[in-house]
C-alpha cells in the first residue's frame, strides 16, 4: 500500500512542495553552477513555488593547492576574467554572485569548523594570493588570515546586493576514517565541535566586517550549544535597524544535532534572553529533503508551548493579538519581510 502510494503522482517532489504550501525554497549551489534548472523552474508556469539558488562558495576555502588552483582556472574561464591578482579573483567572484542574483539569489551559506579572524594589511593580502597561486601549502595561521580576508570581503558583495549571508559553524566532519574510506562524506560520521576563543574571534570578524562598511544581514548557526550566550549576546553588538531590517542579525534556528526540542527550546530560550524573539524569522528545513517541511510545524508547536507556559506562568502578557502577532512573525511573516525572495 505504501509503494503504491509512492509510486502515484501525489508523491512526486512537485506535487509535495505544493501540498506543503511552501512559498520559496533555496538550494545549495556551487559558485560554478550554471543554474540553468533555477531558470527552467522560473519559466514553469504551473508551478508556483520559488526555487532559488543559494551561493556556498566552499572552495574558496579550499587547503589543498592542487584543488584550489583547479578552481582558480575553472573560474577564470566562466568569467573570462585573467586571474593574476587578488583583485582579479575578487572581481572574478563578484561577476558569479551578479550572475546567480540575476537568476533570483538572495543568500549565501558558509560551513566552517570554526569562525576565526585574523587582520592582513592590503599588501599581504595580495602577497598571500601569490602563494596560493603558487601552489604553497598554507600554515594553519596563514589559512585563517586567507579565510578573514575572503569573508570581508564577500560580506561588502553579499551587502551591496541586499543579500543575507548564513554561517553554519561547528561541525567537525569526517572523524571515523576507515568508514570515510569505505562510504565516503556525509554518511553519519560527523559530530559536534568547539574552539577555543570563540568570543573574540566572532567579534572581531563581525567588526572587520563594519569597519568595511561591509555586514550584510547575517545569521549565524552555532552547532555547539554550549556557546549559545555567546553567540547571542555578541550578535547584539552589531545589531542596528539599518535599511529598515529588524535585527538583521539573527540566532539562527537550532541546527543539526540541535534540531530537536530540547535543542529548539534552548534556542529560543537564549534568544528572548539576548536578543528580541519577535523579529526571529523562525525555522529552517532542509530542501533537499522533501518530506522535511513538517518540520516547520514541528518548529511550531514547540514555540507555542513555549510561549503559553510563559503566559501561564505571568512572565509575558496574555494578550491574544500581541501574542498572535508575535507567533505569525516568527512563523512565516519575519522570514519574508528579511529574505524579500518575492522581489527576487
Amino acid at each position: 500500500r505504501c509503494n503504491e502510494q509512492l509510486r502515484g503522482s501525489d508523491f512526486l517532489p512537485q506535487a509535495l512542495i505544493r501540498r506543503s504550501n511552501v512559498e520559496a525554497l533555496c538550494t545549495t549551489d556551487g559558485p560554478l553552477d550554471d543554474l540553468h534548472y533555477h531558470q527552467q523552474l522560473a519559466a514553469q508556469s504551473d508551478f508556483a513555488t520559488l526555487v532559488l539558488p543559494t551561493f556556498r562558495p566552499d572552495e574558496l576555502f579550499e587547503t589543498d593547492p592542487d584543488r584550489f588552483l583547479t578552481f582558480v582556472e575553472r573560474l577564470a574561464q566562466k568569467t573570462d576574467i585573467s586571474i593574476a591578482s587578488l583583485e582579479h579573483f575578487l572581481a572574478a567572484l563578484a561577476s558569479r554572485i551578479d550572475f546567480f542574483h540575476s537568476v533570483g539569489c538572495r543568500i549565501s551559506d558558509h560551513g566552517p569548523l570554526a569562525v576565526h579572524y585574523c587582520y592582513l594589511d592590503e599588501t599581504a593580502q595580495a602577497a598571500l594570493f601569490q602563494r596560493r597561486l603558487a601552489g604553497e601549502t598554507l600554515t594553519e595561521n596563514e589559512r585563517q588570515a586567507w579565510d578573514s580576508l575572503i569573508f570581508v570581503a564577500l560580506a561588502r558583495m553579499y551587502k551591496q546586493r541586499g543579500w543575507a549571508m548564513q554561517i553554519h559553524f561547528g561541525a567537525i566532519r569526517n572523524n571515523n576514517m576507515p568508514m570515510f574510506r569505505k562510504v565516503g562524506i556525509n554518511s553519519g560520521f560527523d559530530s559536534i565541535g568547539d574552539q577555543p576563543h570563540l568570543a573574540g574571534s566572532l567579534n572581531a570578524l563581525l567588526n572587520a566586517m563594519a569597519e568595511n562598511d561591509g555586514l550584510p544581514k547575517t545569521i549565524l548557526y552555532n552547532l555547539n550549544a554550549s556557546y549559545n550566550d555567546v553567540v547571542a549576546s555578541t550578535l547584539a553588538n552589531f545589531q542596528s535597524g539599518e535599511e529598515g531590517v529588524k535585527s538583521p542579525l539573527q540566532f539562527g534556528s537550532g541546527w543539526w544535532f540541535n534540531d530537536t526540542r530540547r535543542g529548539m527550546v534552548s534556542q529560543l530560550n537564549t534568544l528572548a534572553d539576548q536578543g528580541l524573539l519577535a523579529n526571529f524569522i523562525g525555522m529552517l528545513t532542509d530542501s533537499r529533503s522533501f518530506v522535511s517541511y513538517t518540520r516547520h510545524d514541528y518548529f511550531r508547536r514547540i514555540l507555542c508551548d513555549l510561549i503559553g507556559g510563559w503566559v501561564e506562568r505571568g512572565e509575558v502578557p496574555n494578550d491574544e493579538a500581541i501574542l498572535a502577532s508575535m507567533i505569525r512573525g516568527i512563523c512565516v511573516e519575519n522570514a519574508r519581510r528579511y529574505f524579500c525572495f518575492a522581489q527576487a
